[in-house]
């Protein structure tokens, strides 16, 4: 914060839960705009606009429009534009758009390949797998290492081992899936195992059954607290993973996994499976385990405050481990657009810790 400007209490619960180089905007009514070189976040009061905090463009490398209500001029999108700052326009964590600069263009020979493999049915199937094994194999050694630590502290890691199995047992199966759509149900069944594992490891008082997708809420029901957060880490993986596919010169949109429909993001959903397990589950059951408290604040009118808490924890944990996920992240982009290039294997990402 710059000499002079005072922090204002609207601002208080942000600062102390800020997010390096990345500004996450959740206030109803804040503006962002652009002065001297400066991205500024004002908020409107009796008498005018009052500055709320000052950043440099050196300092930013993102702004996450989280709710409708806020504004943003143009002189700030044309500075964010100028710096190579990614603003992404999320609301509800949900990914609606994005500020692409007008010399953006991916590799036209790139974009065909993919295409073409994408029809495919083989080579379809082919890299669905992959993206599937790399997921299994970080699930497997998320409860792998949960199991080690149960036993260590004295409690039983049976329903951990018994998880880790079904998930060996579907990474044995994956093998013979002739198309994408069987992957999709090897990872499926996987799946059940998996969370049942997650559901032994936190605290009961959060409710945690299952994990629940948006059909499996009736209209204005609310996910359990554990639910929501790793809505709100997967909104902070997914927009890691956008920006990695967009550097890279690949096309979001034409991805092999998951279904294609108009405006899904099918390419940035592939990569993301590898990266779930261990970029944000991880991150979430440490806290989940140690702040409960934090999370059920998702469910009272502290929520926003506490939706900044977990997008924080995971961004800091994503950018803090060794080497950072987010290193990883643009690295197996890269691995898989030389993939797509020269028709080979894809290499999923495969934890060792």
């Amino acid at each position: 914060m710059p000499p002079g400007v005072p922090l204002h209490p609207l601002l208080q619960g942000w600062q102390r839960v800020s997010l390096p180089r990345i500004l996450y905007l959740n206030k109803h009514g804040a503006l962002l705009a652009a002065r001297g070189g400066e991205l500024e976040v004002r908020v409107k009061e009796e008498g005018g606009w009052r500055v709320l905090a000052r950043y440099p463009v050196s300092k930013v490398s993102a702004v996450v429009l989280a709710v409708e209500g806020v504004s943003v001029t143009g002189g700030a999108l044309k500075l964010a534009a100028l710096h190579g700052i990614d603003v992404c326009f999320m609301p509800s964590g949900k990914p609606l758009a994005r500020l692409v600069p007008a010399t953006y263009g991916g590799s036209v020979e790139l974009w065909l390949k993919q295409v073409r493999q994408s029809l495919s049915k083989e080579r379809r199937a082919e890299l669905a797998k992959s993206f599937v094994e790399g997921k299994l194999h970080n699930q497997r050694a998320l409860l792998r290492s949960a199991a080690k630590a149960e036993e260590s502290a004295g409690r039983s890691p049976e329903p951990l081992r018994e998880a880790v199995k079904a998930i060996e047992r579907a990474l044995a199966k994956l093998p013979s899936a002739s198309t994408w759509r069987e992957a999709g149900q090897v990872e499926a069944e996987a799946a059940q195992a998996y969370w049942q594992g997650v559901k032994h490891l936190l605290p009961p008082s959060l409710g945690f059954q299952r994990r629940l997708k948006r059909w499996d809420l009736a209209p204005g029901q609310k996910p359990d607290p554990f639910n929501a957060a790793l809505n709100l880490g997967y909104a902070a993986l997914l927009r890691e993973v956008w920006s990695a596919v967009f550097a890279v010169g690949l096309n979001p949109y034409i991805g092999f996994l998951h279904a294609r429909r108009p405006g899904r993001m099918s390419l940035v959903l592939d990569l993301m499976e590898e990266f779930r397990p261990i970029a944000v589950d991880r991150p979430l059951l440490r806290l989940a385990r140690s702040k409960p408290s934090v999370l059920r604040q998702l469910s009272t009118p502290q929520s926003q405050e506490a939706a900044r808490a977990v997008w924080k924890h995971v961004y800091d944990w994503m950018r803090g481990t060794k080497p950072p996920i987010t290193q990883l992240i643009l690295t197996q982009a890269r691995k898989l657009a030389r993939a797509v290039r020269d028709n080979t294997p894809y290499t999923p990402f495969k934890a060792k810790w």
